[in-house]
């Protein structure tokens, strides 16, 4: 199948990458995700992120596609690293679910997208004041389209446990 040769390609990469297939129906959208933007210290200053975000119905594009997956990884940490393990993580993942895209647009599905978890952290030294500094990279968190994570992760036999205490997940989603 498809999809199973597109993680074990990624995997060659990213060794730590997981992945599963997941009933996109199973994709959980509340509009209250999207108010804990608001709070985030990203809020109006990464271009992925709301109020950047255009205004779509997201819940009706991510039904348009035939078939999606849940890509993540786990990393152990300490209290005194999490913010470079959570960086380091959040730039994997990202660089993994753009190679999802890759491998789909090879195999001539050209209308893949993919979703990251958490605000986008490409740029070292943050977002382009006026613009982004890599808009054929950067990708839209999860979150930022009103996904509920959490709940559809467990939706699809995944269990994410917040807050973490000892284990990061990174969670991602690539549709095709």
């Amino acid at each position: 199948m498809l999809f199973e040769l597109m993680l074990t390609e990624i995997q060659k990469k990213y060794p730590d990458v997981h992945g599963k297939l997941i009933d996109i129906k199973g994709v959980v959208f509340e509009e209250r995700v999207k108010m804990n933007c608001f709070y985030c210290g990203k809020y109006n200053s990464n271009w992925k992120c709301p109020p950047h975000v255009p205004q779509l119905d997201w819940k009706m594009i991510m039904e348009e596609y035939e078939n999606g997956a849940f890509i993540w990884l786990d990393y152990e940490y300490k209290e005194k690293n999490f913010e470079e393990i959570r960086r380091e993580t959040s730039i994997v993942l990202h660089k993994a679910l753009l190679e999802s895209e890759r491998f789909f647009y090879q195999h001539n599905i050209p209308m893949a997208i993919s979703f990251i978890g958490g605000s986008c952290k490409l740029c070292k030294d943050g977002c382009g004041k006026d613009r982004c500094n890599n808009p054929y990279m950067a990708r839209s968190p999860l979150e930022s389209i009103g996904v509920n994570v959490v709940k559809s992760a467990l939706n699809n036999g995944i269990e994410i446990k917040f807050p973490p205490e000892s284990s990061l997940m990174r969670i991602g989603l690539v549709l095709w």
